[in-house]
């Protein structure tokens, strides 16, 4: 005769006081709401139940919620069950899947069709639901090894079983089952993969600080050997939330077994704060017994010896322990419940964000257009603050200092105008007797570590900007000093004219003296277009998270463009090289003169301190009283008219030459690093129209026909999923939020 198992709960006096008040009640409701909307999504305060294969789970599970699990060997638990008893006016057993968080969509969608209820559960219609579950979640069978498209099915599975008993006498309680650990394959049904699947998912359920640990051993073997409380000890190491329970003692038979199992309860060899409690399993031989006829057994086995000791601890036996789980799990739903209610805010804010950062759906030319357009506004928001050093304006700016763009630009020229002063001559001046700092360092050798370097650059797109032979250095140190090489260029280029030279001469020695000009001026160059290029590369990155639409709107339009503007900065600065260096010298700066005549007065006073003698000269005041002593030259007038360089007219003319030259190469060089800073940089590549920083803008967006808007903004299949899937989410938190304040 078939057997009908008995829905409802244990009727005796010690349930009935064990129902929850109506506060508990709720908030018992709100967490199984809760569950239903985010319990994939976040940890939720529950009961896990964990154990070995043939601990005694199933029937510790069967006593708390009155579930009885199928006995079949093959339907043992193979994933995750989450029994909910609830108290409905009808009595029913509803069982649904509730797909893994991280299976394909498709996965989800076919699982999530799986939904039995049945009015009535005898153990054959029970047996039949599981195997359509292990069906629909694809697991392994005796009969069935492989999928339709001829890959191995797994044994388990990630999947949750969801159980919901309804029932006008139910008892609210919800609790977790896991599948039990194993340590042994079982040809043709387990295989070592599946040992650590298991493990894995055990601990997993085990880590949360939120669960609660039943931990299920048996009575005849000594707990402190069990693999399950190493695992609990490794989950919460300072066992304040794992509660054991000893289970199958009358198989203890041994004296020294039951005074262990005996000690644990008691607590004298407990290390566990919630402590250890016992029950006695229906046997095999007890199928056929009510669940309310097998706790009759029960508590007729506690009451003989050597048991009988437990009586007094509330310990002992399924309704004891029913009872201390239900109200564990109602104080930790209430320790938890305001955490929760930040967590479901954090998560439902930053899925709102990703929602946000996405745009709306660009579905058609208007909304593709205004999605790149709130992305290009963006864009120059973020290039305007940089171009301003208005490094408050986005905590990006906080945490990447490397896209502090004006700054990085701001570094490069100032080193590039210390290369150029220091270092971008070929020969050193001769020194006259200025002391100044220009003066110092324009007669001092060229120091080769001084030489602008270009940073190894991780962009191959610039490759085609950056010709690496423009930023070769010439070997100058084998060259000769400037007043030898001048004379050298006079010998070779003299005329007839008298105490002079040809005008040309002087374009001729500028060009040599700066002929290290265009490897420092284009690395410098070069520089800030990787620093510019660096900035936008990473500032799309942050203003467009779609990497299909970041990629066509990169590849697709902007690096062409910025290549573009690079090379018309590059172009620029050649031209202005060109113009510097290649045309006639010439300037109407008076501080061209000021050198010169300070060059030949002191030519002047170095002749006049040779002729004349160095004295003490007294300081007097308007009295006439001699105030302080004054170091000075004398020189007579007779020398004074017969004063005289005594040089010949070759070195005479050298001798100016290399003033000239020294003075035009001091204007020219100061000109020529403010113009290419101005020009080339701040014009072509930060603030003028063509910059690479003005390319992505409204106008831009607004130039783009309809196809090129479909292939840069269309939404793709994946997505769109994406957007779907953060649409579910956020509704799913919102519904949270709403059971968490009360109002849902």
């Amino acid at each position: 005769m078939t057997k009908i198992i008995n829905m409802g709960s244990i009727a005796d006096s010690t349930a009935l006081r064990n129902q929850p008040s109506a506060g508990n009640l709720s908030i018992l409701t709100k967490v199984d709401k809760l569950r239903e909307l985010i319990g994939t999504k976040v940890a939720l305060p529950q009961l896990v139940v964990v154990g070995d294969q043939s601990s005694g789970k199933s029937s510790v599970l069967e006593g708390l919620t009155g579930f009885g699990f199928p006995r079949d060997a093959e339907l043992c638990t193979r994933y995750a069950t989450q029994i909910t008893c609830r108290r409905e006016s009808e009595q029913s057993i509803d069982v649904s899947i509730i797909p893994h968080a991280d299976a394909a969509a498709y996965e989800q969608e076919r699982v999530k069709k799986f939904h039995r209820t049945l009015k009535e559960m005898t153990p054959e219609s029970l047996a039949e639901v599981f195997k359509e579950a292990n069906e629909a979640m694809g697991i392994r069978t005796s009969t069935r090894f492989t999928s339709s498209d001829g890959s191995s099915l797994p044994a388990f599975s990630e999947h949750i079983l969801k159980i919901e008993k309804l029932g006008p006498d139910e008892e609210h309680f919800t609790v977790i089952d896991v599948p039990g650990i194993f340590r042994k394959e079982t040809e043709g049904v387990t295989t070592e993969a599946d040992i650590d699947l298991v493990r894995n998912m055990v601990e997993k359920y085990m880590k949360d600080t939120r669960t609660i640990i039943l931990a299920i051993m048996p009575s005849n073997v000594d707990p402190a050997t069990q693999e399950i409380l190493k695992l609990a000890k490794k989950a919460d190491p300072s066992m304040i939330r794992t509660m054991a329970v000893l289970t199958k003692p009358d198989l203890a038979i041994e004296r020294t077994m039951q005074q262990i199992a005996i000690d644990h309860v008691l607590g004298k060899r407990s290390d566990l704060t919630l402590g250890y409690y016992i029950v006695k399993n229906r046997g095999p031989d007890d199928v056929d017994k009510t669940l309310e006829q097998g706790q009759v057994d029960e508590r007729r086995f506690f009451s003989e010896a050597p048991w009988t000791v437990l009586r007094s601890t509330a310990k002992a036996g399924i309704t004891a322990l029913k009872a201390r789980v239900r109200e564990l799990l109602v104080d930790l739903i209430k320790k938890e419940f305001p955490k929760l209610k930040s967590d479901v805010v954090k998560e439902l804010t930053a899925l709102r964000s990703q929602l946000d950062k996405m745009g709306q759906s660009r579905s058609n030319e208007h909304t593709q257009r205004a999605y790149l357009n709130k992305m290009s506004e963006a864009f120059q928001t973020l290039a305007r603050d940089a171009l301003n050093a208005y490094y408050t304006g986005s905590k990006l700016f906080d945490e990447r200092h490397d896209i502090r763009l004006i700054t990085r630009v701001v570094e490069a020229s100032e080193e590039f105008s210390d290369v150029m002063w220091k270092n971008g001559h070929t020969r050193a001046f001769a020194s006259g007797s200025t002391t100044d700092d220009e003066e110092k360092t324009l007669t001092t050798p060229p120091d080769a570590d001084l030489l602008l370097e270009l940073e190894d650059s991780d962009y191959s797109e610039l490759d085609e900007i950056f010709d690496p032979s423009d930023t070769v250095m010439p070997d100058v140190s084998g060259e000769e000093q400037i007043m030898d090489y001048i004379e050298g260029v006079y010998k070779e280029s003299r005329g007839q004219e008298l105490g002079t030279f040809g005008g040309a001469l002087v374009s001729t020695m500028f060009k040599e003296q700066s002929k290290k000009w265009r490897p420092i001026t284009l690395s410098y160059i070069s520089r800030v277009v990787l620093a510019v290029h660096h900035f936008i590369s990473e500032v799309i990155k942050e203003v467009c998270p779609d990497e299909r639409v970041r990629e066509e709107l990169w590849n697709g339009y902007l690096l062409e463009e910025l290549q573009k503007s690079y090379r018309r900065a590059m172009d620029n600065a050649k031209f202005l090289l060109d113009i510097e260096r290649e045309g006639i010298p010439i300037t109407h700066n008076h501080y061209f003169n000021d050198n010169l005549q300070k060059a030949q007065s002191s030519r002047l006073v170095s002749a006049m301190e040779k002729l004349g003698m160095e004295k003490n000269l007294g300081i007097t005041d308007e009295s006439g009283q001699v105030v302080r002593q004054q170091t000075g030259v004398f020189l007579p007038r007779e020398q004074l008219n017969n004063l005289s360089f005594n040089l010949a007219n070759s070195d005479h003319v050298r001798e100016y030459m290399h003033d000239i030259l020294k003075s035009y190469y001091k204007v020219s060089r100061k000109r020529f690093v403010d113009v290419v800073c101005q020009q080339a940089v701040n014009h072509y590549l930060l603030q003028g129209e063509g910059s690479p920083l003005k390319i992505f803008s409204t106008q831009m967006v607004l130039s783009l026909n309809e196809d090129q808007l479909d292939m840069i903004a269309a939404e793709d299949a994946p997505v769109k999923l994406r957007r779907e899937k953060l649409g579910r989410d956020i509704k799913s938190f919102e519904g949270a939020l709403k059971v968490l304040k009360g109002s849902s």
